[in-house]
C-alpha cells in the first residue's frame, strides 16, 4: 500500500497550470502541443483535449491547464487553454462571448438577449439561404450587383402601371 506522502505527491502533481511554447501539431488525430509547466519542466507533444463541437487551435504564450494521469508527469493531457492577451473585458455579468484573440473579432450573446456580430474587418459572409422572420435594417442592400437604393426601373407609366425589372445603375 502506498505511503501517505506518496499520495499526496501524487496529488500534488496531477494538476498542472503553464504556457504554451510553440505551435500545434495539427497532423494527429487530436492535435499535440509543447508547455512549459513549472520552473524548468517542458512537456512535448501533450494532446489538446477540446469541448465537442468546438475548435481552436492556440498560438505560443497562450495559458494552459494541464492534468497528468494518476500524477505521472510524463502523461499529460490539456483540458483547457486561453490567452488573457486579447480576452475582452467588456462582458457584464452572465455574458458569454466566442471571440478571435488577435483580431478581436466576436460572436457576444448579450445579458439583454440580443446577438452581436461584431467582424474586426467589418466583413461577413454566409453562405446558404437566410431566413429572417424580423425586420433587416442596414444601409444598403446590394443583389447580383444591382444597389436596392440606386436603382432605376424601366417601363414606369403612369396610373396602375407596373414597373420592369430592376436594373443595373
Amino acid at each position: 500500500m502506498p505511503s501517505l506522502p506518496r499520495i499526496a505527491r501524487g496529488l500534488m502533481m496531477l494538476v498542472g497550470i503553464g504556457r504554451q511554447t510553440s505551435d500545434t501539431n495539427e497532423q494527429t488525430g487530436t492535435p499535440t502541443l509543447q508547455a512549459a509547466i513549472t520552473a524548468g519542466e517542458l512537456r512535448p507533444d501533450m494532446p489538446m483535449v477540446q469541448e465537442y463541437g468546438l475548435a481552436s487551435r492556440p498560438v505560443p504564450g497562450s495559458d494552459v491547464v494541464t492534468v497528468f494521469i494518476g500524477g505521472d508527469r510524463k502523461r499529460g493531457v490539456v483540458v483547457a487553454t486561453g490567452d488573457q492577451r486579447g480576452r475582452p473585458t467588456d462582458l457584464q455579468p452572465g455574458e458569454v462571448c466566442l471571440y478571435h484573440p488577435r483580431t478581436g473579432s466576436r460572436i457576444w450573446l448579450k445579458a439583454d438577449g440580443s446577438i452581436a456580430i461584431i467582424p474586426a474587418n467589418g466583413k461577413t459572409a454566409l453562405t446558404g439561404d437566410l431566413t429572417a422572420t424580423g425586420t433587416i435594417t442596414g444601409n444598403e442592400v446590394v443583389a447580383q450587383g444591382i444597389k436596392l437604393s440606386t436603382h432605376p426601373h424601366g417601363g414606369v407609366t403612369p396610373g396602375s402601371g407596373k414597373s420592369g425589372a430592376p436594373e443595373a445603375s
